[in-house]
C-alpha cells in the first residue's frame, strides 16, 4: 500500500539550506511531497540533486542575506519557477563567536540583518500569496543559547531573541488567515561546523545536562519541523517549541 505524503503539493523556501540542519530539514521536506527553493550563501546544487532523485522540484539561488536586493531577487525566481509559497523556513544564521569588548556595532547589524531582517523581508514578500490562498507555516530556527547566555554570543542570543519576538508578531498578525508561525529551538547541535568551531568540552558539558544523554543531531530536529510544517499543526502558532533533549538550564 502506497503511504500518502503528509505534504503532498507543497512549496518550501528554505534559507542556509546548502548543508548541516537546513539540508536535513530541505530532504525531510522533499521526502514528504514538496518541492524546496533554497537561499545560501553557499552553492547548493547538490542538495537540489538530492531533492529531485527523491521527485520534488528544487531551486537554490546564491544569495546574501543581508542583501535585500538579493532576497527580492530569489523570491521573484522561486515564484517564476513554483508560483507559490506555502512554507517558509527561516534556517540560516550568522554566529561567529565575539566578546562583547571587540564586536562592534557594524558587526551587530550584520548579525541583525541576517538572522533577523532577512526573515522579516521574506514574510514581506511571501505571505501576502499565502493569505490569498488562506494557508501558510512560517517557522523560526530560535536557539537554546537564549535560556543559556555565554560570553561571545551577544550578537547572536540578541538577534536569536529578536527572531522568537517577530515570530511571536507574525502570528498575531496573520492568526486570522491561515498563516501559523512558530520557532523551532535546537540545543547544541553537533555538526561538522559546530566540531570544527566549538569545544568538545561544551558538547560534554551540554550532554550531561540534557535528558537524552547524547549529542543531539541534525536529523532530531525533522520531526518537529515537519511538525509545524504540515496541516496537522492547525492550532498551533506564536510558540516556540523546544527541541533540545531536555537541556536543565
Amino acid at each position: 500500500m502506497t503511504m500518502s505524503k503528509s505534504h503532498a503539493g507543497r512549496v518550501a523556501v528554505i534559507t542556509g539550506a546548502a548543508g548541516a540542519l537546513g539540508r536535513e530539514f530541505a530532504l525531510a521536506l522533499a521526502a514528504q511531497g514538496c518541492d524546496v527553493a533554497i537561499a545560501d550563501i553557499s552553492a547548493a546544487d547538490h542538495v537540489v540533486a538530492e531533492i529531485e532523485a527523491l521527485g520534488q522540484r528544487g531551486y537554490s539561488e546564491v544569495c546574501d542575506l543581508s542583501d535585500p536586493g538579493q532576497i527580492e531577487s530569489f523570491v521573484s525566481a522561486t515564484l517564476d519557477k513554483f508560483g507559490r509559497c506555502d512554507i517558509l523556513v527561516n534556517n540560516a544564521a550568522y554566529m561567529p563567536v565575539i566578546p562583547f569588548a571587540e564586536l562592534g556595532l557594524d558587526q551587530l547589524r550584520r548579525f541583525q540583518a541576517i538572522n533577523v531582517e532577512a526573515a522579516f523581508l521574506l514574510a514581506k514578500l511571501l505571505t501576502p500569496g499565502m493569505a490569498e490562498r488562506g494557508y501558510g507555516r512560517i517557522v523560526q530556527i530560535a536557539s537554546s543559547t537564549t535560556g543559556t547566555p555565554m560570553p561571545g554570543f551577544l550578537a547572536y542570543i540578541t538577534t536569536k531573541m529578536a527572531g522568537i519576538g517577530l515570530t511571536r508578531s507574525l502570528a498575531a498578525e496573520f492568526g486570522g488567515r491561515g498563516i501559523l508561525c512558530n520557532a523551532l529551538s535546537p540545543g547544541l547541535t553537533l555538526t561538522p561546523e559546530s566540531r570544527k568551531n566549538l569545544p568538545a568540552e561544551l558538547f560534554e558539558s551540554v550532554c550531561e545536562r540534557q535528558l537524552i544523554k547524547r549529542n543531539e543531531l541534525p536529523s532530531d530536529l525533522v520531526g518537529a519541523l515537519l511538525f509545524l510544517t504540515s496541516e496537522g499543526c492547525g492550532f498551533v502558532s506564536g510558540q516556540t517549541i523546544n527541541c533540545d533533549g531536555g537541556v536543565q538550564f
